[in-house]
């Protein structure tokens, strides 16, 4: 009964567009958006969403990470058509001559940024401790979502303006992933120190300045040590990345002003968040409440 019913229904759809004009349907466009972001020396990022598009074969003076956000592509490079999916990372060196776009009834959304050689041998040397050069990199698709989480939301951050130090840090974070894990050549993380003096300046700084949009580079060179060395150093000793620390120390300063009778607007300005939402969410993750209803207790009789 259910096949006849669907199949009548398919029937009196067939005839109704054979004699009466439809609206045409959109078919999905493909658009790509490439833009430049001013850290590390500039870094070139692209979000795209290709239905029909392919490139056609070339190469790029920096590396090119790619992580695929959804759908399936067929990108041709070391001679060969490789399958990308959902999550998949690939990575191409410099030089590297590549081409191809989205699978056949595939819509392929994906992310890339374009590291320099330069930055790349970096983030090597930082972890290592050494100077081992350019890393050489798997040419191998990677399935690894930790990694594909860490990249895409480093490029959503550096895709909006916003905080510095929130897009540099998780860049540094997802490329340090990256080469620890996926260097043709075994890479031992060095060992890191305690550095309290560096760690400490580095708090202080964050501290005295909580409204403004403190650059990773800035902060590092307050503490006296690398940008990858600071973040390593101020992770194991805070359990808090920079970032996090000065998420902590704007939702502390915000919550002082809310006492002080700051509206909450107000105060989530000269906290140094985009706006009310933006610390909502975040002192709701701090303190378990919204600031509305942390006013709702500690003002229980205002109007």
């Amino acid at each position: 009964m259910d096949c006849l019913v669907y199949s009548c229904r398919v029937s009196r759809y067939t005839f109704v567009m054979a004699t009466q004009a439809q609206p045409d349907v959109p078919k999905p466009q493909d658009h790509a958006q490439l833009w430049r972001a001013e850290v590390f020396g500039g870094l070139e990022l692209l979000r795209a969403h290709f239905v029909e598009f392919n490139f056609s074969p070339h190469t790029h003076e920096e590396f090119m990470i790619g992580v695929t956000e959804s759908g399936t592509a067929l990108p041709r490079f070391r001679g060969e058509v490789r399958r990308v999916g959902p999550g998949d990372v690939f990575v191409l060196h410099p030089g590297e001559v590549h081409g191809g776009g989205p699978a056949a009834d595939s819509i392929w959304r994906y992310r890339s940024f374009y590291p320099s050689g330069s930055l790349m041998q970096q983030v090597l040397q930082e972890l290592t401790g050494a100077d081992r050069g350019v890393p050489q990199l798997t040419g191998d698709v990677v399935s690894d979502p930790d990694l594909a989480t860490r990249l895409r939301q480093a490029h959503m951050v550096l895709e909006k303006p916003g905080s510095a130090l929130a897009g540099e840090s998780l860049l540094l974070e997802a490329l340090a992933s990256l080469v620890a894990n996926y260097a043709v050549d075994k890479v031992a993380v060095s060992h890191i120190g305690a550095e309290h003096r560096a760690v400490k300046l580095a708090k202080d700084y964050l501290e005295a300045l909580p409204s403004e949009n403190v650059s990773l580079e800035s902060l590092a060179q307050v503490a006296g040590l690398s940008s990858f060395r600071l973040c390593r150093v101020f992770h194991r000793e805070t359990g808090l990345t920079p970032h996090a620390y000065q998420i902590l120390v704007r939702v502390r300063l915000a919550k002082t002003l809310l006492v002080q009778g700051i509206p909450i607007s107000q105060a989530a300005v000269e906290s140094g968040f985009f706006d009310q939402a933006h610390l909502t969410k975040h002192f709701k993750r701090i303190y378990g409440v919204t600031p509305g209803r942390y006013l709702g207790k500690v003002f229980p009789d205002a109007s």
